[in-house]
């Protein structure tokens, strides 16, 4: 009898055990999905990237051939070739920049190509982007109306990849880490009434390019959304400012694209998004923190993680440096 009660105790235990490693198991989350055609596909990249008006999508910026710096500067050639496309389609984006300005960490999102130097398991042409749940996961957005008309957006556009590029094979990223509870930092700078806003904005982008660049960033595009909008007779009023630097540091990527995961260069550049609500004396901004690349890619190397936010604060303490308040930091 007793022999009966210990088998039965050890079993209840064990079922314990497995019942709590099973609920404390994460779910994995799809954080990308890159797709994939055989051998180098340059050229159909080109083709591609000139037919976007067509389905109302523009580039920030084309930031090509990534890897050919990465050897000018640092002698090293991890991929045989990597370049990153800003997309924006201007008109929609416009109802989700009136309805959330934080919008701008994906005004524009990045369309990553690239090529591994592995021809002999790897010999793919790799195209796509953060999955649009993924995007809006880490700038917080909650609204499904607003959700749904950022999808659909993404969705127009991997359809126009889609038929163009006829991928062939499909490459998941998923994690089982959560993305940080906030997945922006932000920051605000109060400032005293210009006589000209114009001014004072070209002032301030003179000032925030030079500063960065000190710190060895560069910013790899821009664009102006209250221009834009104005430019083509659309409502925009509830900003007195709206643009978007792209912001690129070459040792950072450089770190990790061209050393083993240049996949992460789905976030990268990061948008940099600045904004004056109508009527204030107040300049925000906001980007996306590298704690998501970390959590969301499944980053494991803690010297690269240490590096990683090491870079990452140098751009919190930029914007100290220009009377910036923080209001907000990605947490962990």
């Amino acid at each position: 009898m007793k022999l009966k009660n210990i088998l039965l105790a050890c079993l209840m235990t064990a079922g314990i055990a497995q019942a709590d490693v099973q609920s404390n198991m994460a779910k994995a989350q799809l954080a990308a999905e890159l797709q994939g055609v055989q051998g180098n596909k340059e050229a159909e990249i080109k083709s591609l990237i000139g037919k976007i008006g067509t389905v109302g999508f523009s580039t920030v910026a084309a930031n090509t051939h990534i890897e050919k710096f990465y050897y000018e500067k640092f002698k090293e050639k991890g991929v045989e070739m990597i370049s990153f496309f800003g997309m924006v389609n201007i008109d929609k984006l416009r109802n989700l920049l009136l309805a959330n300005p934080d919008f701008g960490a994906y005004a524009p999102f990045n369309f990553l190509v690239y090529k591994t130097l592995d021809n002999k398991t790897d010999d793919n042409t790799w195209f796509g982007h953060l999955a649009p749940n993924t995007m809006l996961d880490i700038i917080g957005e909650k609204n499904a109306d607003t959700r749904k008309e950022f999808t659909d957006m993404i969705a127009g556009w991997d359809a126009f990849v889609n038929k163009e590029m006829k991928p062939t094979m499909t490459k998941k990223f998923e994690h089982t880490q959560p993305l940080p509870a906030n997945g922006l930092t932000k920051l605000v700078k109060k400032f005293d009434t210009p006589d000209d806003l114009e001014e004072f904005v070209e002032d301030f982008v003179a000032d925030h390019d030079g500063r960065f660049s000190k710190h060895n960033f560069i910013i790899a595009g821009f664009i102006d959304f209250k221009f834009e909008y104005e430019d083509r007779d659309m409502a925009f009023d509830k900003y007195d400012a709206y643009w978007v630097s792209l912001l690129c540091h070459f040792e950072f990527s450089n770190s990790i694209f061209n050393r083993g995961i240049p996949e992460a260069g789905m976030f990268a550049p990061c948008s940099v998004y600045f904004y004056i609500p109508k009527g204030t004396n107040e300049l925000h901004v906001g980007y996306a923190s590298v704690d998501n690349w970390i959590n969301a890619l499944n980053f494991k190397d803690q010297k690269r993680i240490d590096y990683m936010r090491k870079i990452d604060a140098e751009v919190v303490e930029t914007f100290e440096e220009m009377g910036f308040k923080l209001l907000q930091k990605s947490t962990n």
